[in-house]
């Protein structure tokens, strides 16, 4: 199995993660016209010729490099005169860093990359969503080289995977390691957050108060088994995703350093590893603003705005913390995936169901005191986002 790694732009980054499994690093600038799947704030931003650097070294060691165009709405900026010319000068730029690939996430943007810049080949993000067959079929007409398939839906659902991979001919993959809610309600949404929050031209300048994965850690913290109805991939369950044709894994995240990406990309390699899955997964341990020195003056500058929030609020947010601490035994997930090899979620109700949670009495631990003590300050933070006061 091929594995698409995130780049944080780190110098000691590349040594780490190199690996025979390892084809592809992917990145971006923080902010671009176009803008991608995380906000601004999170990301680091390297200079333009830093970005030529650290791509060079990427080809020297024999990987490709994927620079992200990921973002699922323009503000209708893509259908102006002067849209279209940035979007290509952004394009002209990526081609001259001798880019291999770029990701998109609106058909719009694919068929103009196809036939404007022919020599890029061009993947599907997994924003789309992408979770049928007519679906890969239409983006696989319009030119698409990979698929990114809708990981929310279909990390699962194995008949649907065959089937799929039966009526197109791209390469397809799927996200291993966010561990999103199944069948997440936020999703379009918060790709259209993320999106505008990494634009360099949007109104918003970067600022985006996160409400979208405020309330995911919360529907967790309250009911632990979403922790195990998520969509994460275990490194030791890799084979039977081979076995239905899916030829690569892309993890996340490029917020991330570099011993936490490091970590998951010797995992996946090695399809194996002990301890908690959580040191795997972004769905918690993805860096806030706040944490580390250079995190709080990027987080100030994004978010010190006396004129859309009051400074009181943003202390509020800060207490919260980088991370969540939950442990998700591994060892005790061992075969547990064997149980959706032949079933359809989608077609029933997982209160009929009850698999995952029982498996997640098993492997959830979550101290009783601190769990509830952190739903309390997520549950008022989310109320006061609901209505800034």
């Amino acid at each position: 199995m091929k594995l698409l790694i995130p780049t944080n732009w780190q110098d000691d980054l590349i040594p780490k993660i190199k690996k025979d499994s390892v084809k592809e690093l992917y990145g971006k600038l923080a902010s671009d016209f176009i803008g991608g799947g995380r906000p601004a704030y999170l990301c680091a931003n390297p200079s333009k010729e830093e970005v030529r650097s650290h791509i060079k070294e990427v080809h020297k060691h024999g990987m490709e490099f994927n620079y992200l165009l990921n973002a699922t709405c323009m503000g209708n900026k893509e259908f102006t005169t002067s849209g279209q010319k940035k979007i290509c000068q952004l394009l002209d730029w990526i081609v001259g860093m001798e880019v291999d690939s770029v990701t998109v996430a609106t058909p719009y943007l694919l068929q103009l990359i196809k036939k404007r810049y022919p020599q890029l080949k061009v993947n599907v993000s997994s924003f789309p969503n992408i979770n049928t067959i007519e679906r890969a079929r239409y983006w696989e007409d319009l030119g698409a080289d990979r698929i990114t398939l809708d990981e929310f839906i279909l990390n699962r659902d194995f008949r649907l995977l065959r089937q799929i991979r039966k009526n197109v001919s791209c390469e397809l993959q799927l996200i291993a390691n966010n561990g999103c809610l199944y069948n997440c309600p936020f999703v379009p949404y918060h790709a259209i957050t993320v999106s505008h929050s990494s634009q360099s031209e949007d109104r918003s300048g970067g600022f985006l108060l996160d409400y979208c994965a405020l309330s995911c850690r919360y529907l967790r913290l309250t009911n632990p088994v979403n922790f195990i109805r998520a969509n994460w991939i275990r490194p030791e369950d890799v084979h039977y995703y081979e076995d239905v044709g899916i030829d690569s894994l892309k993890l996340t995240d490029r917020t991330r350093p570099t011993e936490a990406i490091a970590l998951a990309v010797d995992a996946y390699d090695r399809k194996k590893y002990n301890g908690n899955l959580i040191d795997l997964l972004t769905i918690l341990s993805e860096d806030s603003f706040f944490s580390g020195n250079r995190k709080v003056w990027r987080g100030l500058k994004y978010f010190f705005r006396p004129f859309l929030m009051n400074s009181s609020f943003l202390y509020k947010l800060s207490k919260l913390g980088p991370k969540l601490s939950v442990y998700i035994d591994n060892s005790a997930l061992d075969n547990f995936i064997e149980y959706f090899l032949e079933r359809d979620c989608r077609s029933m109700s997982c209160n009929d169901c009850g698999y995952c949670e029982k498996v997640a009495h098993e492997a959830v631990k979550i101290e009783p005191g601190y769990q509830q003590e952190t739903i309390t300050k997520y549950k008022d933070i989310l109320n006061r986002i609901i209505y800034l006061k």
